[in-house]
């Protein structure tokens, strides 16, 4: 018998073909069912790509069309406050129409349809929405120029609109908040119809925070399918330190409030299988066999940062709470004050994690090159005094060149010390392919996924990537296919990024659970055999 699960229902799907859909890419209502099968979530809010990024009335016809005759699929549709019936008929029309269609939330894309949400442009099109409790989706994400990127809300015109309108359910969705929070707690203290969506919600224990100070009623379950894949979401809201009822909330009873607007949407029953293997199953029930454990590449030490807030476990004793709750046994530490101001300080916040914690902590000397050569190399014998056995390189965000010189220095320290060396991103392909080979002693990570250097992994046994971002719906998949499982590794970028979010790629992944164990913590654990060793 299949497992009792908590529902799930999904608020931001898109479906139909759309601009930087890749061949053979997920995109049809069959490959979303598909996947929510995998996932095993019940339900889904589904806007079609026209809508998104063409015309919201070709797209509005196009998804009832799509939904029809699937009943774990509830239409959305978006909207422009035009003027005159030649793009859009009368807002009131247009609201009985939702209502006849049953169509369960409106998304409003004012970036990519070049409009305002001042009341200059907006109200008169809101206010039969208001008055109906139609909930509105925001989304200020632009698609086809430069990516997605993150933090592109206008919270100021959101909060506006939210005064005037409190009536108005207002759910925010975009593809990453990353730097906006401390300008959201405002907003979510200012306006209590105010929501979030979590697929961008990429958040160290944001889940937890925001639940703690204005209640799970502020957040609403989304993948963002295809363009990220459900594990990322699922995986950390089915492990985040809550209450299972706020879990339930969130995860559907939050958004099957919402859109009770047009009548009672029924919750069809599915019958489960049971899930590829133990990793799936932990991933999506967030109940961890004792021992299952992970070994983690990729951690952040410290609490405080300038451009977003670190909220819940800042402290060490913390974030060793965290682990032992998701099963990493050890992982791999440098500092955030080494990252956007003084590493020494920094370093010296690794060193005590370190000390108090050695079974649990491998920590690595952060190295700022614009210091010069006597001083890197003196920081890194100060690291080694400290107990600090690996190098940690970022000159991405230190504003120095990815293939300067004293990017030598470095891993010149780690080929005579046979230690592990972490870059952010390593720069061209000759590069590290010049650098692997001229430092064959050092272990090379690179800290974000890329299968750029594919090629020279196959020539080179000591270049690993890490795994943190897996975001699309295959994308762990790719990644082994490219490099292969025995060269990815787990790693969280835990205090930036939730652990669990950075575990869920790689639980669901459609591979081996050899493969699986590999990557999350088989190979660190070699390596660690190897290089970094204790003094």
């Amino acid at each position: 018998m299949a497992e009792t699960l908590f529902p799930v229902f999904d608020a931001a799907c898109t479906v139909g073909r759309h601009l930087k859909l890749q061949a053979n890419g997920p995109h049809s209502t069959s490959d979303l069912i598909a996947d929510l099968d995998h996932y095993r979530v019940a339900q889904a809010l589904v806007v079609d790509s026209m809508s998104r990024e063409g015309h919201p009335e070709p797209g509005n016809q196009r998804v009832l069309a799509a939904t029809a005759g699937q009943p774990r699929l509830v239409p959305a549709w978006s909207a422009l406050p035009a003027h005159g019936d030649d793009e859009q008929e009368a807002p009131e029309a247009f609201v009985a129409r939702m209502r006849a269609h049953r169509v369960g939330a409106l998304f409003l894309y004012p970036q990519q349809y070049r409009f305002s949400l001042q009341d200059w442009c907006v109200d008169p099109f809101l206010a039969p929405l208001a008055a109906a409790g139609v909930p509105v989706f925001i989304d200020f994400n632009e698609v086809g120029r430069g990516g997605w990127g993150w933090d592109y809300t206008d919270w100021e015109a959101v909060v506006a609109l939210c005064r005037r309108w409190p009536e108005l359910p207002v759910v925010v969705t975009e593809y990453r908040i990353r730097q906006a929070q401390r300008m959201i707690y405002r907003a979510l203290d200012t306006c209590p119809n105010l929501r979030l969506e979590l697929s961008g919600l990429w958040l160290h224990r944001a889940i937890e925070y925001i639940t703690a100070h204005w209640g799970a009623e502020r957040l609403v379950f989304g993948s963002h399918w295809p363009h990220l894949g459900h594990h990322v979401t699922l995986t950390t809201l089915a492990n985040a330190d809550i209450e299972a009822a706020d879990r339930d909330r969130i995860a559907s009873g939050n958004l099957r409030q919402l859109i009770s607007w047009c009548g009672p949407q029924p919750s069809p029953a599915v019958d489960w299988p049971d899930a590829d293997d133990a990793y799936a199953a932990f991933g999506r029930s967030g109940r961890r066999p004792a021992d299952m454990r992970f070994w983690d590449n990729h951690g952040h030490m410290g609490g405080r940062a300038p451009h977003y807030h670190l909220s819940g476990c800042s402290t060490v004793d913390g974030i060793v709470r965290d682990m032992d709750r998701l099963g990493v046994q050890q992982t791999c530490i440098f500092s955030f004050d080494g990252v956007f101001s003084d590493e020494q300080r920094g370093n010296d916040t690794v060193a005590e994690a370190v000390r108090r914690y050695p079974d649990r902590f491998v920590g690595f000397t952060l190295l700022n090159p614009h210091r010069g050569a006597e001083a890197m190399q003196a920081e890194l014998e100060r690291g080694a005094a400290m107990g600090l056995r690996g190098v940690k390189l970022i000159p991405y965000y230190q504003d120095y060149p990815e293939e300067g010189p004293l990017i030598d220095l470095a891993c010149q320290w780690a080929h005579a010390h046979q230690q592990i060396i972490l870059n952010h991103h390593w720069g061209s392909p000759a590069q590290v392919e010049r650098l692997v080979a001229t430092y064959p002693n050092a272990c090379f990570f690179t800290g974000h996924t890329t299968t750029a250097y594919a090629d020279i992994m196959r020539r080179h046994a000591n270049l690993y990537v890490c795994s943190c971002p897996l975001c699309g719906t295959r994308t762990c998949e790719e990644v082994v296919a490219a490099i292969g499982a025995d060269r990815l590794m787990f790693g969280s970028d835990l205090q930036d990024l939730p652990i669990a979010w950075g575990l869920g790629p790689i639980l669901f992944a459609r591979l081996p659970e050899a493969d699986k164990r590999l990557i999350l913590g088989g190979n660190l654990q070699r390596v660690l055999a190897t290089h970094s060793r204790p003094a």
